[in-house]
């Protein structure tokens, strides 16, 4: 839940108004929580302290499921988040395709959870640029990869082996 505390709060009727107290009520403290807003609710972009938060960017921290078949379209929006989620249903090999590249420094990570027998292929269609296919070997297990765009391509920064 979302607090505001103001920036100056008068203690009674001897506490003359000056103008720095007049200014300390224009500068409120505003404390969110965790995901209560969101890139998208933002109508412009804002600046804190030389950091610019772009309005309808995704913020690091939320994932969404894609679903599982041989050629899996990603779609590059604000409103999926930036991980992927992503349950093998069989021990097809299947790739990935991204909708496009990102914007520069956008993170894109994928998480799989291969069935009780494993051994899925993964090929990174363009535009990634990867290390190659990762095969998730490994009943039940979990597996991860990690990208980040250059603007132009996701470039692959990490993936692992199962992690069970």
């Amino acid at each position: 839940m979302s607090t505001v505390t103001p920036g100056y709060t008068f203690t009674g009727t001897t506490d003359p108004i000056t103008y720095a107290k007049l200014n300390l009520l224009s500068t409120p403290t505003v404390t969110l929580s965790v995901a209560e807003v969101t890139t998208a609710s933002l109508d412009s972009n804002i600046s804190i302290s030389g950091l610019t938060i772009t309005a309808n960017t995704p913020f690091i921290g939320s994932a969404s499921t894609e679903t599982y078949s041989a050629a899996i379209a990603v779609t590059i929006s604000t409103s999926k988040g930036n991980t992927r989620l992503i349950t093998c249903t069989n021990t097809s090999a299947f790739s990935l395709t991204p909708s496009g590249a990102g914007t520069a420094g956008q993170h894109l990570y994928f998480i799989f959870l291969t069935n009780a027998t494993g051994g899925n292929v993964v090929t990174y269609a363009s535009p990634f640029k990867s290390l190659g296919t990762q095969t998730l070997t490994g009943a039940s297990s979990r597996f991860t990869s990690h990208f980040i765009s250059d603007g132009t391509f996701w470039c692959e920064v990490s993936r692992t082996a199962a992690l069970s």
